[in-house]
């Protein structure tokens, strides 16, 4: 008798699997990324650092747009048959693997056409007249440097260590755009929300500030 109401029970579900999927409260975008795929087979190979940049995107090669707040939206498709509620939606559904299910933020470098190499061969070069500061776009700077021969050429190595280090960069907020090997630099620092690493496990530090006034 038992086997026989097992027998039924898989018939019942098989026959109608929505409601296998009603009790699932699991979103796409809190899937393991071994369940979803973002981006495509060939998105490393549009999203290189020499390429990902400009803000229109090449159409040739249909490679995504680094937007100015430095992340890129790509498509994100759940493997064939996971469950999940999809972006937008109320109630889970089953996924083919062909299907977007949500939209995923990753980072970039924005960039719209300054070049590294560039910039530091005019600061070298002709830095004393103020060529590197055109260039990137500080004219002010450009200006002035013209006129003092490059602050008595004390500004001009100033400018040369700047640049070099990528301490200064165009005046338009954007990154340099330097070959995918290049000597790329990033950034590192900490805030309120800072999440650090520690073997497989996540620990929130909470840095506080205390008023001493």
């Amino acid at each position: 008798m038992s086997i026989r109401l097992l027998t039924l029970s898989i018939a019942l579900l098989v026959a109608s699997p929505e409601s296998d999927y009603s009790n699932v409260k699991l979103f796409c975008k809190d899937l393991p990324v071994e369940q979803v795929k973002c981006g495509g087979d060939d998105l490393d190979k549009q999203f290189s650092r020499s390429t990902e940049a400009y803000e229109i995107c090449d159409e040739k090669t249909q490679a995504p747009c680094c937007r100015k707040n430095r992340t890129i939206l790509v498509e994100c498709k759940p493997k064939k048959d996971v469950v999940c509620i999809g972006e937008g939606a109320s109630v889970p559904e089953k996924w083919d693997g062909t299907e977007v299910a949500y939209h995923r933020e990753l980072s970039c470098r924005y960039v719209t056409g300054y070049d590294y190499r560039t910039a530091l061969i005019l600061s070298v070069f002709m830095g004393m007249f103020g060529i590197d500061r055109f260039y990137l776009g500080y004219y002010a700077i450009g200006l002035l440097k013209f006129c003092t021969f490059g602050f008595f050429l004390l500004g001009q190595l100033v400018d040369i260590i700047l640049i070099a280090t990528q301490t200064v960069g165009p005046a338009d907020g954007s990154d340099y755009l330097i070959s995918q090997y290049g000597p790329i630099l990033s950034k590192v620092g900490m805030e309120n929300h800072t999440f650090y690493q520690y073997g497989s496990y996540y620990y929130k530090q909470q840095f506080l500030t205390h008023d001493e006034h």
